[in-house]
C-alpha cells in the first residue's frame, strides 16, 4: 500500500532544529517565545510574558494582584497527572481536557477546574428534585470538538446551578434586593476621581444595585472624564436646550468610553478637539444634539434627573436635521446614524429606519459605501486628505450599524452592499494585515485608532465585512419558498470563516476574566450572529437532516451548531449581569438576550427554560429606565411565553408589573418597536412577529390563558 503521510523522525533529530535561520526563529509567534522559566499561575494562564521576579513578579505588581508560584517539582506531577487522565477518559471527556488545557495553558489550572467540577457534580446530584445544567461530558460531540478545536469561540462552560443564579440576584427583580445594600436614598458610591465625575449613584438605579455586589467591573475608571479636554466644554455654544455643561460633559463621556468602541462612527479625538474649541470640521450642532439625545438615555441609568432633557435634545436634533438633511455632509451621515440609534432605544421604531436609510443613501451619494469601485474612487478624491481619516470611521461605522440593524431583521434594509473602500481604522502598528482587500480597492493607507477605541473596532469591521453577505443572501426576500431553498453550504462556509477569524484576535480580545465590557458585548454580537445564520436550517422535528460535512462529530448539524452558540450566549450574559456596571446603561447587548429568550422558548427538552427566560427578562429590567423600548421588548416576549409554554397569566403579570415599576411608566405612552420579536415566526409572517405586535397582544393572550386553565378546572 503506498505510504499517505511523512514519516515521524526520530528524537535524537530534532535538536537540529536549533540550528534554523534566525529570521526563522522570530517568525514564531510570540506566545512560543519563554521569558522565563518559573513564570507565576497567573501569567502562566493569560500566556504573558512573566518576569520570574519573587515574590511578586512586575506584571502582577502592575496589576496589583495576587502573585502565585507553584514549585516546579508541583508542576511536572500535574502534567503527569493530566497525562493519565487523557489516556483513561472517556473520548468526550478528554476533549474537554484538552480544551481546558489549551485555554488555560497549565495543567495545574486545568485539575483545579475538573476537580471543582467533580464536587459540583456531586453536590447538584445530592439535591433531589433541583433543575441543573447537564454536566460538561453530555454537551453535544460537535459542541465539545468546538471548544476543543474553537478555543477563542467556545470555551469551556461554567455550569451555573439555579442557586447560583438567584444568589447573584439574577432572576428576581431590583427592587427585592437593592435596599439590602443601600440604607438612604442616596449614597455615595463614586469618589471624586471617578470617571463619571459625579459623587453619586440613584439609590434606584440598576447601577447603584451592582455597584453593591463586588467584584465588578465598575463604569469606566480612567479620571474624571474620558479626556480632560472635555472639562472646559461650554455646551451652550453648541445647542439651545438648557443642560449643564458638566452634566453634557458627563453624558459624552459615557458614551465614547461605554458605546463609542464598538459602533466607531467618528474619530472620538478629532471630535472632542473641536467640541471644546467649538470647530465645525469634525463636529457640529446636530451631531452634538444627536450624540447626546443618546447619551442622556445612557446616563438615565445612573441618574434619573437628567431624562428630563432627554426628549428635548431630540426635538432639537429634528429641528436641525430638517435644516441639513439636503446637504449630503460626512457629518450629518453620522448625526442620521446616532438619530436612528437614539430613537431605538426611545421606543420610536417607526423613525429608526427613516434616519438609517438617509444615512445610508447620503453615504452611498458620497461614496462612502454600496457603490463600485471606480464610482467610490472617484467620489473619494473628492474627500480632502484632512477628513480622510475621519471618513474612513464614518464609512465603516454606518456601514457595521447598518448590517447590525439587518440582523434584527429590522424590516431588512441592505442597500448599502458593497463595503466601504476606505482602510479600515487600524491599532498602529500591530495590524499584521495593511494589504487587505476593501471593497476591491487595496487599503493600504492606515487610519489609527485612537486611545479610546483600543483594538476592538478593527475587529468589530472585519466581522462585518465577513458576514455582511449573509442578510443579503436571506432577507433580500420573505418568500419561505426561496427561504427553504437555502443552501448549507453557503452557512458553512460563513460559519467557518468566522472561526478563523476569531481565532487570530489579539490577546486583549480572547475572553478573560477581567475583560472590557466591549469585548464581552462583541462576543454576544457573534454568537447572535451565528443563530442568525443557522435559525433558517434548525429542523428540530429531524434536525439530523441538514449536516454539516467539514466537522468530524458524528452530530455536526446545523441544530447543534446553533445550540452550541445559544450555551455560549447564556454563560456570555451570566458573566455580563454579574460583573459589569455597563449592563445597566448600554443597550447594545441586548440581542443576546432577545436571541437566548427565543432559544429556550423554542427548545423543548432545556430544563431550565424558566430560569434562563427569568434571566433574559430581568436582564431587560435592567435597562427599563434608560431605554424605554425594553418594557416592550420584555412584554413582548412574555406574550411569547404564554403562547408557547405553560406558565400561568399571574406570574406574567407580576414580571410584567415589576418591569413596569422599573420602567417608572413609560409602558403607558405611545412607543414603537417595529423590529422582529419572534424570530421563528418572523420567517413565515414577520408583520404579526414585530415586537410591538407581541407586546401588543400581552392582555387578549393573557385573558384567553386564563379562561383555557380555568374551564380546564371545571371539567375536573
Amino acid at each position: 500500500m503506498e505510504r499517505r503521510y511523512a514519516p515521524i523522525l526520530p528524537a535524537t533529530k530534532r535538536p537540529a532544529e536549533i540550528d534554523a535561520p534566525s529570521e526563522t526563529i522570530e517568525e514564531l509567534p510570540k506566545r512560543k517565545r519563554i521569558g522565563t522559566q518559573s513564570a507565576c499561575n497567573r501569567c502562566r494562564a493569560k500566556k504573558t510574558r512573566c518576569d520570574g521576579v519573587r515574590p511578586v513578579c512586575g506584571p502582577c505588581s502592575k496589576r496589583s494582584v495576587d502573585c502565585v508560584y507553584v514549585e516546579r517539582k508541583r508542576i511536572q506531577e500535574d502534567d503527569a497527572e493530566v497525562l493519565e487522565l487523557l489516556q483513561s477518559v472517556p473520548e468526550e471527556r478528554a476533549i474537554y481536557i484538552l480544551r481546558l488545557f489549551r485555554t488555560t495553558g497549565d495543567s495545574t489550572s486545568v485539575l483545579t477546574i475538573l476537580k471543582s467540577g467533580i464536587d459540583d457534580d456531586e453536590r447538584h446530584r445530592s439535591l433531589q428534585g433541583s433543575r441543573h445544567t447537564r454536566p460538561t461530558p453530555d454537551l453535544p460531540r460537535l459542541e465539545l470538538e468546538l471548544m476543543a478545536k474553537n478555543a477563542v469561540l467556545y470555551p469551556p462552560l461554567l455550569w451555573v446551578s439555579v442557586y447560583e443564579l438567584e444568589g447573584r440576584n439574577l432572576l428576581r427583580p431590583l427592587h427585592l434586593h437593592l435596599r439590602k445594600f443601600l440604607k438612604s436614598p442616596r449614597k455615595p458610591l463614586l469618589s471624586h476621581e471617578g470617571t463619571m465625575g459625579a459623587m453619586y449613584v440613584d439609590f434606584d438605579s440598576a447601577a447603584a444595585s451592582i455597584r453593591a455586589q463586588a467584584p465588578i467591573q465598575q463604569l469606566p475608571k480612567r479620571g474624571k472624564f474620558c479626556d480632560e479636554r472635555i472639562r472646559s466644554l461650554d455646551i451652550g455654544s453648541w445647542t439651545k436646550v438648557p443642560i449643564p455643561s458638566e452634566h453634557a460633559a458627563k453624558i459624552i463621556s459615557l458614551y465614547i468610553e461605554t458605546d463609542h468602541p464598538l459602533l466607531g462612527t467618528f474619530d472620538p479625538d478629532l471630535f472632542i478637539s473641536d467640541l471644546v474649541r467649538y470647530r465645525n470640521t469634525f463636529c457640529s450642532s446636530l451631531m452634538v444634539n444627536a450624540l447626546l439625545y443618546w447619551g442622556c438615555q445612557m446616563y438615565t441609568a445612573i441618574d434619573e434627573d437628567v431624562d428630563w432633557y432627554t426628549d428635548k435634545l431630540g426635538d432639537e436634533a429634528e429641528r436641525l436635521w430638517e435644516e441639513e438633511k439636503e446637504h449630503d455632509l460626512p457629518l450629518n451621515v453620522v448625526s442620521a446614524q446616532l438619530l436612528s440609534l437614539a430613537f431605538m432605544g426611545r421606543g420610536k421604531g417607526h423613525k429608526v429606519l427613516h434616519f438609517l436609510a438617509a444615512a445610508v443613501q447620503m453615504g452611498i451619494r458620497l461614496g462612502l459605501f454600496g457603490v463600485d469601485d471606480t464610482t467610490a474612487n472617484r467620489l473619494v478624491q473628492n474627500i480632502p486628505e484632512s477628513l480622510r481619516d475621519a471618513s474612513s470611521f464614518i464609512a465603516w461605522g454606518v456601514f457595521n450599524w447598518t448590517f447590525d440593524v439587518t440582523f434584527l431583521q429590522e424590516a431588512g434594509y441592505c442597500d448599502s452592499k458593497t463595503p466601504p473602500i476606505l482602510p479600515i481604522p487600524r491599532d498602529g502598528g500591530t495590524e499584521e494585515n495593511q494589504e487587505l482587500r476593501i471593497g476591491g480597492a487595496v487599503g493600504n493607507e492606515q487610519v489609527k485608532l485612537r486611545s479610546f477605541m483600543g483594538v476592538i473596532f478593527t475587529k468589530v469591521c472585519e466581522f462585518w465585512l465577513i458576514v455582511h453577505e449573509v442578510p443579503l443572501a436571506y432577507h433580500e426576500s420573505r418568500d419561505s419558498t426561496i427561504r427553504k431553498q437555502l443552501k448549507l453550504d453557503f452557512a458553512e462556509k460563513k460559519y467557518r470563516e468566522i472561526l478563523a477569524w476569531a481565532e487570530n484576535l489579539p490577546p486583549q480580545l480572547i475572553w478573560a476574566d477581567n475583560n472590557q465590557h466591549h469585548v464581552i458585548i462583541f462576543y454576544m454580537w457573534i454568537h447572535s450572529v451565528i443563530l442568525d445564520i443557522f435559525r433558517p436550517l434548525v429542523d428540530r422535528q429531524r434536525p439530523e437532516k441538514l449536516r454539516l460535512r467539514t466537522f468530524s462529530a458524528p452530530d455536526s448539524t446545523a441544530s447543534a451548531a446553533y445550540t452550541a452558540s445559544v450555551n455560549q450566549l447564556k454563560q456570555l450574559i451570566i458573566h455580563f449581569r454579574s460583573k459589569y456596571e455597563s449592563s445597566t446603561c448600554t443597550m447594545l447587548w441586548h440581542t443576546a438576550l432577545m436571541y437566548v429568550a427565543n432559544a429556550v422558548l423554542q427548545d423543548t427538552d432545556d430544563p431550565q427554560w424558566h430560569e434562563h427566560l427569568l434571566l433574559c427578562i430581568y436582564g431587560y429590567e435592567r435597562l427599563c429606565r434608560p431605554f424605554r423600548v425594553a418594557v416592550i421588548i420584555a412584554r413582548g416576549l412574555l406574550t411569547m411565553t404564554l403562547r408557547k409554554k405553560n406558565i400561568k397569566s399571574e406570574e406574567a403579570r407580576n414580571i410584567l408589573g415589576h418591569l413596569q415599576e422599573r420602567g417608572l411608566g413609560h409602558v403607558h405612552e405611545d412607543i414603537r418597536a417595529t423590529f422582529m420579536g419572534d424570530l421563528e415566526l418572523a420567517q413565515t409572517d414577520p408583520q404579526a412577529a414585530a415586537m410591538e405586535k407581541l407586546a401588543g397582544d400581552f392582555e387578549d393572550t393573557a385573558l384567553f390563558q386564563e379562561f383555557i386553565h380555568s374551564g380546564s378546572e371545571g371539567i375536573e
